[in-house]
């Protein structure tokens, strides 16, 4: 049964007006393992009996599990708030990962510590398409949902549109700057940072339209494009074959649209592969729980443009009552303040205790 907010929940979101010495901050920690997922449970010593659920971003494939660093949890046990975290069985895309592995803990959460008044979930990044996918998937167990510069579209669109075509349109302009091991980029083991770094150097005019094309100041290429070869190597081996395929894509560039046309590197997708992406994750658009998306204004890597195709989405379910959009004013990838966490999640619980919807804008 769906939780509803007591009277209890009700007067732990009034606290939030409180000092937050006013609620102890030596939270009990709970640690373990479920189905070869890591997990850490805190609750505080002023527990008031609500929960929120953390999902972790993206981890290199084989990297260790990192918990939520304490400057950003202690937004949520100040507030009274339990705090779980599911390390997941694996790391890399492991959103089929997440949504399992969220979904074993809150359960395991309620086996030992009882039915919480009320759930939560949040996270960051990929954690934000989690969040998503579990509020989706799972919305009578949940109250309210806070996605932070999260992907909120098709991860088929995002692999395919922002992913293979950056680096295939990459290797037109600057290929011939690459040593022959890194061409094709799409099909090369490594890209690093230094190498994207040289290339663009050698036509600085050329590499000045790129990040103009792509929204990505030209400094920040070099990183980007060399996570974005890794994360898509890292998908293929997961689930066998190349998700993405552009043999059918017009591409657009200025005054040199033909030639890119012509030249550009072509792939055809693994008709199994493109499957296991669509599932993990194509938001489905339809959701009956308040949810709040927080993205910074400048993300290279997941611009916050993109989560407007979730809102158009929603809006041809007759969803979009249910849906905000925040933005914080700040360049980088999840460059969202502690302090800025704490009002969006006391927007998200005072929606979901009075059904007010807050207005979306800029978050202060």
């Amino acid at each position: 049964m769906k939780h509803v907010l007591t009277a209890i929940a009700l007067a732990a979101l009034a606290a939030t007006l409180m000092p937050a010495a006013a609620i102890c901050q030596e939270p009990t920690i709970e640690t373990g393992e479920i189905d070869g997922a890591p997990y850490r449970i805190q609750i505080p010593s002023g527990w008031n009996n609500c929960l929120v659920i953390y999902a972790h971003a993206y981890r290199p494939e084989g990297a260790a599990w990192l918990p939520i660093p304490d400057p950003l949890g202690s937004v949520f046990l100040e507030r009274g708030f339990a705090l779980a975290e599911s390390g997941y069985a694996r790391q890399g895309w492991a959103v089929e990962e997440g949504v399992t592995d969220t979904e074993a803990l809150r359960l395991h959460f309620i086996e030992r510590h009882g039915e919480p008044d009320s759930t939560f979930i949040t996270g960051h990044s990929l954690g934000g398409m989690i969040t998503l996918a579990t509020i989706e998937q799972y919305p009578e167990s949940y109250n309210g949902a806070l996605p932070m510069c999260g992907l909120l579209s098709p991860a088929v669109a995002y692999f395919k549109d922002r992913t293979l075509d950056m680096l295939v349109t990459f290797e037109f302009f600057f290929g011939g700057s690459l040593a022959a091991h890194y061409r094709p980029v799409a099909e090369a083991p490594a890209l690093p940072p230094q190498v994207i770094g040289d290339a663009l150097a050698a036509d600085s005019a050329a590499a000045a339209e790129y990040s103009r094309h792509w929204g990505i100041r030209t400094p920040d290429l070099p990183g980007l494009l060399s996570f974005h070869h890794m994360i898509f190597q890292e998908l293929k081996r997961r689930i066998g074959g190349n998700p993405a395929d552009n043999r059918g894509t017009i591409y657009c560039w200025a005054d040199r649209t033909n030639e890119l046309n012509a030249g550009v590197h072509r792939t055809a997708a693994d008709p199994a592969a493109l499957e296991y992406l669509r599932h993990h994750y194509t938001p489905a658009g339809i959701i009956n729980d308040p949810v709040i998306a927080v993205h910074t204004t400048y993300d290279p890597g997941v611009p916050p443009y993109l989560a407007n195709a979730y809102q158009t989405l929603l809006s041809l379910h007759g969803c979009e009552r249910w849906f905000v959009q925040y933005r914080v004013v700040a360049d980088g990838h999840c460059n969202i303040a502690p302090e800025l966490m704490a009002k969006a999640f006391d927007q998200l619980r005072a929606w979901a205790a009075t059904g007010v919807r807050p207005e979306s804008g800029v978050l202060r």
